[in-house]
């Protein structure tokens, strides 16, 4: 009961700008140790190259780093750094582009599964087909997001410009039977962008889903990105969901800490260290992870430095975080299995 008080105490004040602007000064004596640990996950990027062309994604038109794929070698190379120990970080295969491009993806999921890691992907589903599925069920992948932006053609296809939504959704329910005929352990998520195309077909969605064997289904709030120019945003403002309670609430509170980076490792496809998952451009330089090892680099002082400069969100990327500034990121609805 006393911990249920204090938990309500605590989200009220973090409702509060003072609360805030203390944690901030308390923050810069934040110490050095406490950024000294494994992270809880590693996003690792199997490749920035997307087939697709979303409105407001950055990989389709914002993004200036070099395009490629991360090597198999790399990809062990990282895993090999955990194999002593024990609290090992959930690998996150994902991040600018889409992870099932590269051609070793399965090879990625199955060494980090042999080696003790929870894994995770999130993919566009347009070449999710048959045999891929069954490799990844086969590998031990911990869970999946399969993204589908609503339950008719019109509604998926306005925002997921180049993906055929016959195509998205068989390739979808192929997994699920997949899964049930392997009896496979993957944690399945149906995730769908809520837009003013799909927001009047939630319960329809959640109905398919469900029938289909989902564990869950994740309703994201649509961003239109803290990297569109105000031209662009303009242009697709439409896709905004007329329902307000459905669209991402940007706080009037200035957060001004920013936990994920205490948490989470970045690795682009080419072994360069990332600051956090907004940092799609690589705005924060960072070293190279084939100098000296991942550990070495993300553990090192310069790099703490860094990682606690984005703690107390001090780069400009941090100002404008579609993410750490937002009170409502979407709906979870879990199914109960019988």
């Amino acid at each position: 009961m006393e911990n249920k008080k204090i938990k309500i105490a605590i989200d009220y004040l973090k409702r509060k700008q003072l609360f805030w602007y203390i944690m901030d000064k308390i923050a810069i004596f934040y110490p050095s140790f406490l950024f000294k640990k494994i992270p809880r996950e590693n996003i690792v990027e199997p490749t920035n190259f997307c087939n697709l062309r979303c409105p407001v994604c950055p990989t389709s038109f914002a993004m200036k780093r070099e395009r490629g794929f991360m090597s198999l070698g790399l990809f062990k190379n990282i895993i090999d750094e955990f194999k002593n120990i024990k609290n090992k970080p959930k690998i996150l295969m994902n991040f600018a582009g889409e992870p099932l491009l590269n051609k070793d993806i399965d090879k990625f999921v199955k060494y980090a599964s042999e080696n003790g890691h929870e894994t995770f992907i999130s993919t566009n589903c347009t070449v999710l087909d048959k045999e891929l599925s069954e490799k990844l069920i086969k590998a031990g992948l911990s869970s999946i997001h399969l993204c589908i932006d609503g339950i008719t053609k019109e509604s998926h296809e306005a925002y997921r410009v180049g993906s055929k939504f016959e195509v998205v959704k068989e390739n979808i329910e192929i997994f699920l039977e997949n899964k049930r005929k392997l009896n496979g352990k993957t944690f399945v998520s149906i995730q769908v962008l809520l837009t003013s195309f799909s927001e009047n077909e939630i319960e329809k969605i959640k109905e398919w889903a469900e029938k289909i064997g989902a564990d869950n289904i994740n309703f994201k709030s649509l961003s239109l990105g803290s990297h569109t120019s105000e031209e662009r945003k303009n242009e697709y403002k439409y896709l905004l969901p007329k329902k307000r309670e459905y669209r991402r609430k940007i706080s009037d509170i200035n957060k001004t800490l920013c936990t994920a980076v205490l948490n989470t490792a970045v690795i682009y496809w080419n072994g360069d260290l990332g600051l956090c998952c907004i940092d799609y451009n690589n705005v924060v330089k960072m070293p190279n992870i084939k100098e000296k090892s991942f550990l070495k680099i993300y553990l090192s002082k310069e790099i703490i430095k860094k990682r606690k400069a984005g703690f107390r969100k001090k780069f400009i990327l941090c100002k404008k975080c579609p993410l750490s500034n937002a009170d409502f990121m979407g709906i979870n609805v879990n199914f109960s299995k019988k």
